[in-house]
């Protein structure tokens, strides 16, 4: 049995050591390797990730994407195939995902989730909870005592439940043509990561947060206006429903009412209040995934009359699927608001 540990950094050479020491802390009960992607760091993260990489060269390797310094880089696209590149040379049966920026808080949960994955073969996702870490706040979560492990539902997850990939362990079940699908859709973060691994089998939940997210003001998503927080979820819901099977569409789609919304109450001003280029790039997203109705609803002022009916009954669906989703995503329109004067 051997667990694989995949680490993606950009730039982020001030929380290498709080990472990797997070990672060789944890009790490992298998062989193991920690692979860890770099997007061409020019801070001195690579020397960092080097140093580490020099005192056991057994079981950790690094891997350098190219980055030409000309060219304008979509974040979440790049971050998605540093990702994408670690799982093709993962060898472990199992794997977990962590940003660069996170760390883990405990570091006896892996046993525990292994005993799991072995036990009972149909279970691809062990998912435990994560809790937010802001700088200056280094308050922790409250933490059970080894919470018993809780199946769940593959339909109450798709509609209700979240969590982060890093605070998973998956079961390594990927095949070329599954690895093949992901590079074309440019998609494998955070949801698409573990819908991809709950489309293969079950999920089981143990309700100890074990993974700490950086909260930290300016990161990627945090200082995303609400129109791009929106285009951004709308592809990621086109790359869920080409992941997912057709079987578990209404789950799926209820997941993702939020972003929807989101669109539709910003629809008539979407495209001007976003940079151009990061527009083409969501619009693509949607069309690589098959998503007519993404893109649609990305064009909306642009389209026929007909088209336009076809789309807001579409809306509607989601929001009937969903309803506190409406509320919520007016919400998250009305908070970010205040950004976009």
């Amino acid at each position: 049995m051997k667990i694989s540990f995949l680490v993606t950094y950009y730039q982020q050479v001030r929380f290498v050591r709080e990472s990797m020491e997070s990672l060789l802390a944890l009790e490992k009960p298998a062989e193991w390797e920690i692979l860890i992607g770099d997007d061409g760091s020019t801070d001195g993260t690579i020397e960092a990730v080097q140093a580490y990489v020099a005192q056991d060269p057994e079981h950790i390797h690094l891997f350098v994407m190219p980055r030409d310094p000309a060219q304008k880089y979509n974040s979440v696209e790049r971050a998605s195939l540093n990702r994408l590149n670690l799982v093709r040379h993962a060898k472990g049966e199992y794997y977990c995902l962590m940003d660069g920026d996170d760390f883990y808080s405990e570091t006896d949960f892996l046993p525990q989730a292994l005993a799991v994955l072995e036990a009972q073969p149909e279970v691809h996702v062990v998912a435990f909870d994560t809790w937010m870490y802001r700088e200056g706040q280094a308050r922790r979560a409250k933490q059970p005592d080894r919470a018993a492990p809780v199946p769940t539902h593959r339909k109450t997850y798709l509609r209700w439940q979240y969590t982060h990939a890093g605070a998973c362990v998956f079961r390594n079940a990927h095949t070329p043509e599954n690895l093949q699908k992901l590079a074309q859709l440019g998609l494998f973060d955070d949801n698409d990561i573990t819908l991809n691994g709950l489309n293969g089998g079950k999920l089981v939940r143990i309700p100890r947060p074990v993974y700490a997210y950086r909260q930290a003001e300016g990161s990627v998503y945090t200082a995303m206006q609400p129109e791009e927080r929106a285009a951004l979820n709308l592809a990621g819901l086109g790359a869920c429903l080409r992941i997912m099977d057709d079987r578990w569409e209404r789950e799926v789609l209820a997941r993702f009412a939020t972003a929807v919304w989101m669109g539709w109450f910003l629809r008539k001003g979407l495209r001007q209040r976003m940079d151009p280029g990061k527009y083409r790039t969501y619009l693509a997203a949607c069309g690589r995934a098959g998503f007519r109705q993404g893109e649609k609803l990305l064009r909306y002022p642009e389209l026929e009359k007909a088209e336009r009916r076809e789309v807001r009954k579409w809306v509607f669906r989601a929001g009937w699927l969903s309803p506190p989703r409406i509320a919520f995503a007016w919400l998250q329109i009305h908070r970010g608001g205040k950004n976009r004067e």
